[in-house]
């Protein structure tokens, strides 16, 4: 077991307008972020990592660039899970209210695994 505190993740505040709390393993890092009313990230993509976007408070918007080039958006609700894949992209608050999300990232084995991951679970009597 180990735990990470709070005080143990790397707090940045962004000029954009984002709060994110860095959670860094080995191999994978978790964010919690908060983004603020009215205001969006970066554009940006990863080459090599997978990231993914699962909604905790309020509703978060989703651009990116489609195959043709053209932007496109989702709007993303609380408990909504979006797979980044390789899109360029960025996320914007349209709201009034702060959002808040965690942000998976970790470097894909592209193995479907599914199976191992719902069946790894072996019960103890005690």
């Amino acid at each position: 077991m180990k735990l990470i505190r709070k005080d143990q993740a790397i707090h940045v505040d962004k000029t954009n307008g984002t709060e994110v709390d860095y959670y860094l393993l080995d191999d994978a890092e978790i964010h919690y972020n908060k983004i603020n009313p009215h205001t969006s990230q970066e554009w940006h993509r990863h080459r090599h990592i997978s990231e993914n976007i699962f909604v905790l408070k309020g509703e978060l918007v989703y651009r990116y660039l489609d195959k043709t080039n053209k932007e496109q958006y989702l709007k993303l609700k609380q408990g909504n899970l979006l797979l980044v894949e390789k899109d360029i992209h960025t996320f914007e608050n349209q709201t009034d209210e702060v959002v808040e999300f965690i942000v998976f990232r970790y470097l894909p084995s592209y193995k479907n695994q599914r199976e191992l991951i719902q069946n790894d679970k072996e019960m103890i009597k005690k």
